[in-house]
């Protein structure tokens, strides 16, 4: 049975992790169907990353007519299972931060993906973070697709919970996956306990070529190598961590 990944932005230099979780799967035998919500194209530089794209399709490289075209179609074809998933995008869009024009939008390109999936014959649809692209799964899933789960990173979804309608989305997935045990106990808090059981803690981790490749000595001057995501709430703990590296003469 094939599968299919949906991330905002896939793939990205700095969700190698997704890549490796998805090549990991295939390694066990289960096909697996990569979508991405936009393109970043032009910021990959990896070569892995590279190859990746390349099996991936992007939801907007439709463009606004074809887009307009899977509105229709869902419309015509499905017209109850629409207006579900309209109510509920207005519903998820009241609540927003982002307005509710862009959660319309969202439908639109949920309705892109719903044909993409019944064309692939995907009985299954996994999403990483808890944001924008979850959001377009369980509206995908309202039109009448298949079942969806998705991994919560933390923190912006703990910091936007209502904004991201993020006890909705748990309420409707088949299972959701916390990536520690913190995160696991804040997704607690924000969802009826009748969903608790399908509440799985999986660690991010690293693949056995990293584990198996040779170590570098340390060289006579430090250097400072920052791997992170740009995303604000990275900043601070980053910046701190630099003032005290160099007030230790360790920069």
């Amino acid at each position: 049975m094939a599968i299919a990944y949906l991330v905002n932005q896939h793939p990205k230099f700095s969700q190698s992790f997704i890549r490796r979780e998805i090549l990991a799967l295939e390694s066990l035998g289960t096909p697996v169907i990569r979508f991405s919500v936009r393109s970043g194209e032009n910021l990959i530089v990896d070569q892995a990353d590279r190859e990746e794209f390349n099996k991936t399709s992007v939801i907007l490289s439709v463009g606004a007519i074809g887009l307009a075209k899977a509105i229709l179609s869902s419309i015509a074809i499905r017209p109850k299972k629409f207006i579900a998933a309209l109510k509920l995008a207005i519903q998820t869009g009241l609540k927003s931060d982002r307005g509710l024009l862009l959660n319309l939008i969202y439908l639109a390109e949920a309705a892109v993906l719903y044909q993409w999936l019944k064309r692939d014959k995907i009985k299954h649809l996994h999403v990483h973070f808890g944001t924008n692209s979850t959001t377009v799964a369980m509206l995908c899933h309202a039109l009448g697709g298949p079942n969806y789960s998705f991994t919560v990173h933390g923190p912006e979804e703990f910091d936007r919970l209502v904004g991201l309608s993020l006890t909705e989305k748990i309420h409707r997935a088949a299972f959701v996956v916390a990536i520690s045990s913190f995160g696991r106990s804040q997704l607690y808090r924000w969802c009826h306990h009748h969903h608790w059981p399908k509440i799985k803690v999986v660690h991010c981790g690293v693949d056995q070529n990293f584990l198996e490749h040779k170590i570098t000595p340390h060289p006579k001057t430090c250097q400072l190598h920052l791997c992170r995501s740009a995303v604000r709430t990275k900043g601070p703990i980053t910046a701190t961590a630099c003032r005290q590296a160099t007030g230790r003469g360790r920069l």
